[in-house]
C-alpha cells in the first residue's frame, strides 16, 4: 500500500502559466494528495496564500502558512498529518459501506480503537512524496532554509517504520524551462543532498507547470518495468 503526496513550498502567487488550482484538481483525480506551504514575511499580501489554500483544497490536502524560521517543522507536520488524514478518509468510507456509519458516527470507544489503528498504519504505509520547491527570484534569501528543511524532513522520515521516498522538483527550471526534476525518488540522504546542491534561484513562479511535473514523477514510476520478484506497492485508494 502506497501513499502519494506533493508538497508545494513557495513564498508567492503563481505569476506565469495556467491556474495551479486546476492543476491540483487534475492531480488529485489520479489519487495524489497535494499539500501547500506558504512562506510568509511580516507584512505579506493575503492573495498569494489564498491561492495556496485553493491548491490544497483542490488537492485534498493541507495548507500551512508559516514564517521561514518554522518551515522545517511545518514540512514534517504537514507530511504526517496529510498521511493520517488520507487514511482516515479511506477508513471512514469503508466503514460507511460496511456499517452504514462514518467514523465520526461510531461510538467513542470503538472510534478510539479505529483512530489508534489509523495512526499505526500511517507510520507503516509506504510514503512517496515530491517536494515542489519554488526557486523563483523572490526565494533568494529563503532558499537555503528551504533546502535545510527538506533535509530535516528526510531525516525525520527515517524514524518511520514504513518505507519513505522523496523526490524534488524545482520551479522554474534553468534555461527558460518552467520546471525540472532535481532528484528522483530516493531514501538516500546523501543522494538527495547532492541534488539540492545544484538548485539555483531566479525567474518567475510557474506553479501550474511545477505541479504537473511533480505528478509526472509518479506516472513515470508506474510505467517502469519491474524485474521478476521485485518489491512493488499499490497506490492507496483515496
Amino acid at each position: 500500500m502506497q501513499l502519494r503526496e506533493i508538497i508545494v513550498v513557495t513564498d508567492g502567487k503563481s505569476n506565469i502559466g495556467r491556474d495551479p488550482v486546476e492543476a491540483s484538481r487534475l492531480v488529485h483525480r489520479k489519487g495524489i494528495i497535494v499539500n501547500a506551504i506558504g512562506i510568509t514575511g511580516s507584512e505579506e499580501e493575503e492573495e498569494p496564500y489564498l491561492e495556496l489554500d485553493g491548491i490544497a483544497r483542490a488537492g485534498g490536502g493541507i495548507c500551512d502558512i508559516v514564517p521561514v524560521s518554522q518551515l522545517g517543522y511545518s514540512m514534517q507536520t504537514v507530511t504526517r498529518q496529510s498521511a493520517q488524514m488520507t487514511i482516515e478518509r479511506a477508513v471512514s468510507r469503508q466503514l460507511k459501506k460496511i456499517t452504514g456509519y462514518s467514523l465520526d458516527q461510531i461510538e467513542p470507544d470503538s472510534r478510539t480503537k479505529i483512530l489508534e489503528y489509523i495512526q499505526r498504519v500511517g507510520d507503516e504505509v509506504y510514503l512517496k512524496c515530491v517536494i515542489l520547491l519554488d526557486c523563483s527570484g523572490s526565494m533568494k534569501n529563503r532558499i537555503k532554509t528551504a533546502i535545510d528543511s527538506i533535509q530535516e524532513l528526510m531525516l525525520s522520515l527515517k524514524a518511520r517504520r514504513g518505507k519513505s521516498s522523496i523526490g524534488i522538483v524545482a520551479f522554474p527550471g534553468p534555461g527558460g524551462r518552467e520546471s525540472r526534476i532535481v532528484s528522483g525518488f530516493t531514501d538516500d540522504f546523501e543522494e538527495l543532498a547532492r541534488g539540492l546542491e545544484k538548485v539555483r534561484v531566479g525567474g518567475a513562479t510557474p506553479t501550474y507547470a511545477g505541479i504537473i511535473e511533480a505528478s509526472g514523477m509518479f506516472d513515470q514510476e508506474e510505467r517502469m518495468p519491474h524485474s521478476a520478484g521485485a518489491y512493488t506497492e499499490k497506490p492507496f485508494i483515496l
